[in-house]
């Protein structure tokens, strides 16, 4: 067998999805093929601190990525056309691919693309715009619009309109949606913000829950009676499609 391919893992982040994050590393930790790949795991603090451990556990004992014990790591410009992670005994270490577990702001809405893209560095999943419009639900429902496909009835407030006119913004969706609604920050998930309003009242304490996440908010008509399926993609010129995966509540 040649050489380990050596995987930067990326996890923890500076959205409110951070605890997802590390709990997705997890499990990727116990599914990958260490006989394939070695790991270089790379923490990312809630205040933005990029750190690394050369035990992975220690980087993924508790639910966040604190800095104790944890060794600050860089981005080296300064011609390897790589990522580097500076480790704890000082010498450098070049990765050949990165693999962003990160979830929600700062991962995966193609600003942690976009840096790897400048690093010159693999990366794994979605390019700059597709993540992009991939995490910003307005964008992305404007994208499904053009291109004819079906999707509810949904209204965005953002959020300095509300704060200045919360009777005129309230008005707007109520002349625009039928009750029961559901309202979201547009660019975040895991569910992180999302409350169901059934009353004007309802609606106004989910938007200023969701307006705490996010400058943007999605209000959106309820679809009864459906079934949520996920697909993963993978490739790019010949994608190949995985098992549909259903998704049930309870």
């Amino acid at each position: 067998m040649g050489r380990k391919i050596r995987l930067g893992v990326l996890c923890g982040g500076r959205s409110a999805e951070h605890e997802v994050s590390v709990i997705s590393a997890r499990s990727m930790l116990e599914a990958i093929d260490k006989d394939k790949y070695e790991l270089v795991m790379i923490g990312i603090s809630k205040e933005g601190r990029w750190l690394s451990a050369a035990d992975t556990q220690q980087l993924l004992a508790s639910s966040q990525v604190h800095e104790d014990g944890l060794t600050p790591v860089a981005l080296d410009y300064l011609g390897t056309r790589s990522l580097v992670a500076q480790q704890g005994d000082g010498e450098n270490q070049a990765l050949d691919v990165i693999f962003p577990l990160l979830h929600g702001p700062y991962g995966e809405d193609g600003t942690v693309q976009g840096l790897m893209e400048l690093a010159n560095i693999a990366y794994v999943g979605a390019g700059v715009v597709g993540s992009a419009v991939g995490m910003d639900k307005e964008l992305m429902k404007r994208v499904f619009k053009a291109e004819g496909l079906p999707q509810v009835d949904y209204q965005i407030v953002r959020r300095s309109r509300w704060e200045k006119d919360r009777a005129g913004g309230r008005a707007e969706v109520e002349a625009a949606l039928d009750y029961p609604v559901f309202v979201k920050p547009v660019n975040l998930g895991s569910s992180v913000g999302v409350s169901k309003a059934c009353n004007s009242a309802e609606l106004e304490q989910a938007i200023d829950e969701a307006a705490q996440y996010d400058y943007k908010v999605v209000v959106e008509a309820e679809a009864s009676g459906c079934r949520e399926v996920e697909v993963a993609i993978l490739g790019n010129e010949s994608p190949e499609a995985s098992i549909t995966g259903e998704i049930v509540p309870g």
